[in-house]
């Protein structure tokens, strides 16, 4: 269902000069987007971790004239996901995150998927009636796999109904390693089990 086929508004790239940084995770590199305007230093995308040349084709085709540089806003956000990759406890600052090119509806699913809490999971259709669409499940996963920032918006956090995983931008493979990590169990079929499922 998810693929992180992630849309750029187009007006926003004429008049933004972005950069990347990658970041380093137990998963692999992930990468961070980012921009500044007159608000400051802005982070328009999280890339999760993939082998670098798939990693660079992927900015590439979104921003193609992207160059590699930091600043201490990513290196901090960096250090978040490093530590949420590891298990660990830790929080994102999401006032930095440009939030204009997502359309409405994904907003509220994404705001929905802070209310996943770690070790727990939802269901797509759980997640669509908090975002005031019930029974819109296949719509909740195009939020998810419009996802911009994910881990930061949790959406490895969401399965289907019957416990199975779904779909993930990043992999079935790295979204059950995120869940385990979380303390998040699976039965001998693969799928969570009951007790780590909000409804």
């Amino acid at each position: 269902m998810e693929k992180n086929i992630i849309p750029v508004n187009e007006d926003t790239m004429v008049n933004a000069e972005y950069y990347y940084d990658f970041v380093k995770t137990r998963f692999g590199l992930a990468a961070i987007v980012w921009f500044e305007d007159e608000r400051g230093f802005r982070i328009t995308r999280v890339l999760l971790p993939v082998p670098e040349e798939r990693i660079l084709r992927e900015i590439g085709m979104a921003f193609p004239a992207a160059t590699r540089k930091s600043c201490t806003i990513v290196r901090k956000f960096a250090k978040a996901l490093q530590i949420f990759t590891e298990g660990r406890d830790t929080s994102f600052d999401t006032s930095v995150l440009e939030m204009s090119d997502a359309p409405p509806f994904h907003r509220k699913v994404l705001r929905a998927l802070e209310t996943i809490s770690k070790g727990k999971v939802s269901t797509y259709g759980t997640i669509a009636a908090k975002s005031g669409a019930p029974g819109g499940a296949r719509a909740a996963g195009q939020g998810c796999a419009n996802n911009p920032f994910p881990l930061v918006f949790p959406c490895h956090r969401v399965i289907r109904s019957d416990g199975s995983l779904g779909g993930f931008g990043g992999g079935l493979k790295l979204k059950r390693a995120l869940l385990e990590i979380e303390g998040v169990r699976f039965d001998k079929n693969g799928k969570v089990m009951p007790e780590f499922i909000l409804r």
